[in-house]
This record gives C-alpha cells, sequence and structure tokens, in this order.
C-alpha cells in the first residue's frame, strides 16, 4: 500500500507540476500574442503617421507650385505689359524728337544758331531716352519684387494652413 501512495503522490506531483507547466505556458503565449498585437498596432499607427507624412508633403508641394505657377503668369504678363509700354514710350521720343527738329527747322536765326539748337535738342533727346529706360528698369524691379513678395506671402500662407 506504501506504493501506492508514493506512486499517487508522485502522480499528484507530475499533475501539478504539468498543471504549472500548462498554466506558465498559456501565460507565456497570453503575453507574446498581446506583444505582437501591440507591435502590429504599433507598426499600423506608424504607418499611418507616414502616410499623413507623405500626404502633407504632397500637399504642401502642391500649393507651392501653384503659387510658382501663378507668379510665372504675372512675370509674364508684366513682360508684355513692360514690351507694350517701351513700345509705347519709343514712339512718344520718336515724336517729341520730330517736334523738336520741326522747331527748330522753322527757327529763324541764324545758321550758327540753328546748329546749337540742333545739338542741344540732341542732347536733350539723349537724355531723356536714358532717363525713360532708367525709369523702365526701376518700374520692372520694383514690379517683379512685389509678384516675388506676393509669392511668398501666398507660399507662406499655403504651407502654414
Amino acid at each position: 500500500m506504501g506504493a501506492i501512495v508514493i506512486t499517487k503522490a508522485a502522480i499528484g506531483a507530475v499533475l501539478v507540476v504539468g498543471a504549472a507547466a500548462a498554466l506558465q505556458t498559456y501565460r507565456l503565449h497570453s503575453t507574446q500574442m498581446e506583444l505582437i498585437t501591440q507591435r502590429v498596432d504599433w507598426q499600423r499607427e506608424s504607418a499611418r503617421a507616414v502616410q499623413a507624412s507623405i500626404d502633407e508633403g504632397t500637399r504642401r508641394t502642391a500649393a507651392v507650385q501653384k503659387e510658382v505657377e501663378d507668379a510665372r503668369k504675372k512675370v509674364n504678363d508684366l513682360e508684355g505689359a513692360v514690351a507694350g509700354a517701351a513700345d509705347a514710350g519709343g514712339r512718344l521720343r520718336d515724336e517729341l524728337a520730330r517736334a523738336r527738329r520741326l522747331a527748330c527747322t522753322t527757327d529763324t536765326t541764324t545758321a550758327g544758331g540753328s546748329a546749337a539748337a540742333e545739338a542741344t535738342e540732341r542732347v536733350l533727346a539723349d537724355v531723356q531716352r536714358r532717363l525713360d529706360e532708367a525709369q523702365e528698369r526701376v518700374a520692372q524691379y520694383a514690379d517683379r519684387s512685389r509678384i516675388a513678395g506676393l509669392t511668398c506671402q501666398g507660399i507662406h500662407g499655403a504651407l502654414t494652413q
């Protein structure tokens, strides 16, 4: 009978150890599954954050490109307007020179005075032409600076939305 008690005790101990091992295996498996689930959740959240960053970058790039295209259009429009103004200014300078020449030829003063008047008119016409050209360059610079400033403001506004 003693052997049976030891055997029952041994079987009971083995069962208890087996149950404890099974419980620990279950706990270990459960913890591993929690960790795997948590890691998958972190990876999904990371992927969402990366995609959101990519989407924001795409939005900002599109906004900047739109502002740049708008600026290019404004510069092209400005160049057309400047060319038209330069042509009109040239025509006005030619008309002024023609009127001054006509005034010099109708002058009844002596021949020497007429040559001096013509030289003076040429100098005045040259000075006027140079002033007009300088004024055109200053106006172009101012217009381009304004367009650049407005473009910068537009880009800043698009990027801070």
